[in-house]
């Protein structure tokens, strides 16, 4: 078996024009699979001042907006997070993020704030190891093997 026909590939917030100190987010259903990589999309920007002021993964056991918690380790410019990227007014930068989902809760949320300028930002997340391969099928429109 081929490794990545035991993945499925889930939009968490579509490519759009976010405003600046506006929030795009979403969240995505982990249950089934063991891992994720969640990659956000940061469109090349307008100003070098337009990386997110808020890049971050958080994590409840329901949809409820309110009871996501932020991930130690995966909040950006935290003390105990990572270093958001620099804006890059010349090429889109993807920022991934690779989760061990046995040791989160149920949904993974995203949350990307653009600061100093309107910022074409997205994320999807692909998951993996899923415990039953129908699974991964299932979370998808359509799948060809070849």
């Amino acid at each position: 078996m081929m490794p990545l026909q035991n993945t499925a590939s889930k939009v968490i917030v579509a490519q759009a024009s976010t405003a600046t100190n506006a929030t795009a987010a979403g969240y995505v259903d982990t249950l089934g699979f063991d891992e994720a990589a969640v990659d956000v999309f940061l469109n090349s920007a307008a100003a070098t001042s337009s990386n997110p002021s808020v890049l971050r993964l958080m994590e409840s056991d329901d949809t409820e907006t309110t009871n996501f918690a932020a991930i130690t380790g995966f909040t950006g410019d935290a003390t105990d997070g990572f270093t958001i990227p620099a804006a890059d007014t010349a090429n889109a930068q993807i920022v991934r993020m690779n989760v061990d989902c046995r040791a989160r809760k149920r949904y993974l949320r995203v949350e990307i704030t653009p600061a100093g300028a309107a910022q074409v930002v997205g994320a999807q997340a692909t998951l993996g190891k899923a415990g039953d391969s129908t699974v991964a099928r299932a979370e998808m429109a359509a799948v060809q093997d070849g």
